[in-house]
């Protein structure tokens, strides 16, 4: 039996950043997305947000921001608990996550971002992408249109 309740698309993939303007400034200046929505601080006096989102009772969002790049959508969001962890992981630990944005040339692509002073750029693979790093530890995978 094919089960009916998936059948919509992915409305959008969120990334915790640890300053919303920083990331904000980040993916409008130098990937050209657009920002359709920021919403405001949440802090409740209650645990809405531990049930929410299962995080720490004393959490706040600081700030999030709805964004698109080519009709697609993600959500940043800085988040401030007492447990929070910040740590840099590689991509190759379980978790990790990635954002792949297609670009028209990957050469001039490869010479924009080691342009970029916020940037770690890694080598042109011949598969046909590379990855950036940015400034707060974010792997985001720039390749030709494939699929």
């Amino acid at each position: 039996m094919k089960n009916t309740i998936f059948q919509g698309t992915i409305e959008h993939s969120g990334f915790v950043v640890p300053n919303i303007e920083v990331a904000v400034e980040f993916f409008t200046n130098i990937l050209g997305f657009e920002v359709l929505f920021r919403p405001r601080r949440m802090q409740f006096e209650d645990d809405s947000l531990k049930r929410y989102f299962g995080v720490h009772d004393n959490s706040v969002v600081e700030g999030a921001a709805f964004l698109q790049y080519g009709g697609r959508k993600i959500e940043l969001v800085q988040w401030s608990t007492p447990d929070q962890q910040n740590v840099h992981l590689k991509p190759s630990d379980i978790g990790v996550a990635h954002l792949a944005i297609t670009v028209t040339n990957l050469e001039e692509a490869l010479k924009y971002f080691a342009e970029q002073s916020d940037v770690k750029v890694r080598e042109l693979s011949p598969l046909g992408f590379f990855y950036i790093t940015t400034s707060w530890g974010m792997e985001i995978q720039i390749m030709k249109q494939k699929f």
